[in-house]
C-alpha cells in the first residue's frame, strides 16, 4: 500500500479510537451514577443492578475497541513511515528499468569501439553504434522520481544528462571518426564518465551490478 494510503487510514484509526474512548468514557461516567443510586425497592434495585452491569459491559466493550484502533493507529503509522523511508531511498521501477537500459547500452558501446582495435568494419561499427547511442538517449531522456529524496534525485538527474548527452555525442560519429585512435580515445573517456556515474548510483540505491552484468 502507497504511503499516502497507510497514512490515511492511520487517521482514520485515530478518529475511531477517540470516538470510542470518548464512548467508552461517556459510558463510565452513566455507570458510576447507577451504581452510586440507593433504592429501597427490591425491584428497582434489581434493574439498577442489571443495568448497571449492562453499562459495565458495554464501557469495557467500548474501551477494548478503542485499544484495538489506537493499535491500528501505530501499526498503520510504523508502515507508513516505513513505506516515506523506502520511496527517499530506493529507484521506482521505471528509473531502475532506465538505469538497467542504460547500463547495458554504454556498456555495448564500449564494446564496439575497443572492437575496431581487434579488426572490426568501421562502417559496420559506426552504424551499431549510432543504433546504440539512439536508444541510449531515449532511455535516458527522463527525470527522476518525485518520491525519492531530493539528494537522490539531483544525483540520478545528473547521470541522466550525462547518459544523454553521451548518447548525442556518439549519434554523431561517422565510420572516418572511428578509423581515427584519438576520437576513440575521446568516446571511450565520455563512457568512463558514465560508468563512473553509474557505479555512483548503484552504490548510493545498492543495485546489484553483477545481476544486471549476468543479464548482458
Amino acid at each position: 500500500m502507497s504511503f499516502i494510503g497507510l497514512l490515511s487510514g492511520a487517521i482514520l484509526f485515530l478518529l475511531f479510537g477517540i470516538f470510542f474512548l470518548f464512548l467508552s468514557l461517556s459510558t463510565k461516567r452513566k455507570w458510576k451514577i447507577m451504581v452510586s443510586r440507593r433504592v429501597k425497592n427490591k425491584k428497582k434495585r434489581k434493574r439498577i443492578k442489571f443495568l448497571s452491569h449492562r453499562l459495565e459491559k458495554q464501557k469495557k466493550k467500548q474501551f477494548r475497541t478503542s485499544l484495538i484502533f489506537f493499535f491500528l493507529v501505530l501499526l498503520t503509522a510504523g508502515s507508513a513511515a516505513y513505506s516515506r523511508y523506502y520511496q527517499l531511498t530506493n529507484l521506482t521501477a521505471d528509473d531502475a528499468d532506465s538505469l538497467a537500459k542504460g547500463y547495458y547500452f554504454v556498456g555495448e558501446l564500449e564494446k564496439q569501439l575497443k572492437a575496431i582495435d581487434n579488426g572490426a568494419n568501421a562502417e559496420k561499427t559506426s552504424k551499431n553504434m549510432r543504433d546504440l547511442s539512439t536508444q541510449l538517449t531515449s532511455v535516458a531522456n527522463r527525470n527522476a522520481s518525485q518520491g525519492m529524496s531530493v539528494e537522490g534525485q539531483k544525483m540520478l538527474n545528473r547521470h541522466f544528462t550525462m547518459t544523454r548527452n553521451l548518447g548525442i555525442n556518439i549519434s554523431g560519429q561517422d565510420a572516418g571518426k572511428l578509423e581515427d585512435p584519438a576520437y576513440r580515445e575521446s568516446y571511450l573517456k565520455d563512457i568512463q564518465k558514465v560508468v563512473t556515474s553509474q557505479k555512483k548510483v548503484f552504490k548510493e540505491f545498492d543495485v546489484n551490478e553483477s545481476a544486471l552484468q549476468q543479464k548482458k
